[in-house]
């Protein structure tokens, strides 16, 4: 298996992406903080070589943790994560579908990680984007589980457009 490659550039989800696959590795290949490291580093190319040779001697037996700060610190800035967080907050679901909807939730609570670190808030947020006559059905439940919620909410969403059918169905006879 070849490790993901890192170019360079203030592309913030190509380096999210980045780091996402060089962990997969580590889920196969469990590997010591040093190992993690070396590995990573070597997974840099053209530019991101070029910062971690200028940043590597301050920062000698560091950990993958520290690894990841300083890493997000140059190719994900805080701005974009802040930006992130709010989309998750003002996430609606409009015309998705729920699966769309519940898709492009869970890219970005991984943004927003204190926003969703209970399956609680988790359910409230997803419930909070619900679409009113998906939202009308879920809300009075007081479901207080996330996969409730899903799963209540795409039973109400086929339940709706089965109505809508049969509505146009009976209005063309």
């Amino acid at each position: 298996m070849k490790p993901p490659v890192f170019h360079c550039g203030i592309e913030p989800l190509k380096a999210e992406a980045w780091v996402l696959g060089i962990e997969k590795l580590f889920e196969v290949f469990p590997c010591t903080e040093a190992q993690k490291i070396q590995l990573a580093t070597f997974a840099l190319k053209d530019d991101a070589r070029r910062w971690w040779t200028l940043v590597r001697d301050d920062n000698k037996d560091v950990t993958w943790v520290r690894f990841l700060e300083i890493f997000y610190e140059k190719y994900f800035p805080q701005c974009v994560w802040d930006r992130k967080a709010a989309e998750l907050m003002e996430l609606k679901q409009g015309n998705k579908s729920m699966a769309e909807y519940e898709a492009q939730f869970t890219e970005l609570a991984r943004f927003a990680p204190h926003m969703v670190d209970t399956d609680y808030k988790k359910a409230r947020q997803v419930e909070g984007g619900l679409r009113d006559p998906i939202l009308d059905k879920i809300n009075v439940l007081k479901l207080p589980i996330y996969v409730d919620i899903l799963d209540r909410a795409l039973i109400a969403e086929r339940n709706v457009a089965n109505r809508k059918q049969n509505f146009e169905w009976k209005g063309k006879k």
